[in-house]
């Protein structure tokens, strides 16, 4: 099983074909016009987001490793609505597993998880989205 034994290549290879399916939607948005100008890509967003972390665990000198699985992951999202080109957060070196930030600045604070509630409210603001005060305000996701 290729994802469980060799997931360093499978990894690049499906990260390829997801980029390439995401480029394609991209600049199909991008030529459909919304109003005003505007095309639909103006108003999309895409998240793409993992399903799991990997351990860091990696025996020397070895290409092609297993690991186990951690309850940490990232997401990646593309849209003209986001502050883009930026890591949010990061990932501690000494453990791999990924850590918060600032909300307001968005600068790494690696004493900080950021929680699902803050991402996803985040991505509704970004989408211009009324939440009525239902979910929290991240504005260093927005652009």
């Amino acid at each position: 099983d290729f994802s469980h034994q060799g997931h360093r290549s499978t990894q690049a290879f499906m990260w390829q074909r997801v980029m390439r399916v995401a480029d394609g939607l991209i600049r199909l948005l991008q030529n459909e016009e919304w109003a005003d100008g505007q095309s639909m890509w103006d108003r999309s967003m895409i998240y793409l987001a993992s399903d799991f972390g990997r351990s860091k665990n990696r025996p020397p000198g070895a290409e092609d490793f297993g690991s186990g699985h951690d309850l940490d992951n990232a997401a990646l999202v593309i849209s003209p609505l986001v502050a883009g080109n930026r890591v949010l957060g990061g990932v501690d070196p000494d453990t791999g597993l990924t850590y918060g930030f600032d909300p307001i600045t968005g600068e790494p604070d690696p004493g900080r998880t950021t929680a699902e509630s803050e991402l996803f409210g985040g991505l509704l603001h970004s989408l211009g989205v009324e939440t009525d005060g239902e979910v929290p305000d991240l504005p260093a996701m927005r652009a």
